[in-house]
């Protein structure tokens, strides 16, 4: 009888140790060439980043109330013709120079008093002049 020869089974050995050694080299090279671009984007200033902006006061201003019956009242005081708006409005602006003018037209005047009242205070010489309606009474 003849014997048989016995081999033991040999297992196969991987060594990824060169293999790993060559993984880091290139990540390191990578890693060295790279080069990192700042884009330049949209500048991004929330609330909190931003200074605080100068207290802005806003102008003195001199309120003529055009009301139903034609008449205007003047800062809420006093009332007057519309014809005599002129000499209101040119104390105001020796007194403030820098003052606005806002007519505030009832709902129930006649458009011409209004438009009389903005024509009195520009030739008066205020600077500006604004138009505004009242609110409807419910």
């Amino acid at each position: 009888m003849r014997k048989q020869a016995s081999h033991q089974s040999e297992e196969a050995d991987v060594n990824i140790t060169p293999l790993l050694d060559i993984v880091f080299i290139l990540l390191i090279f990578f890693i060295v060439t790279a080069t990192f671009l700042r884009e330049k984007g949209i500048d991004v200033r929330t609330p909190e980043d931003t200074p605080p902006d100068d207290i802005v006061i806003p102008p003195p201003a001199l309120l003529l109330a055009v009301q139903e019956d034609g008449f205007v009242r003047v800062n809420n005081v006093r009332v007057i013709d519309p014809a005599s708006v002129k000499p209101v409005v040119q104390e105001f602006v020796a007194r403030e120079p820098q003052g606005v003018v806002l007519v505030s037209a009832s709902p129930e005047s006649e458009s011409g008093v209004a438009v009389q009242v903005m024509d009195q205070a520009q030739d008066g010489g205020a600077g500006a002049v604004s138009l505004a309606l009242q609110k409807e009474r419910e």
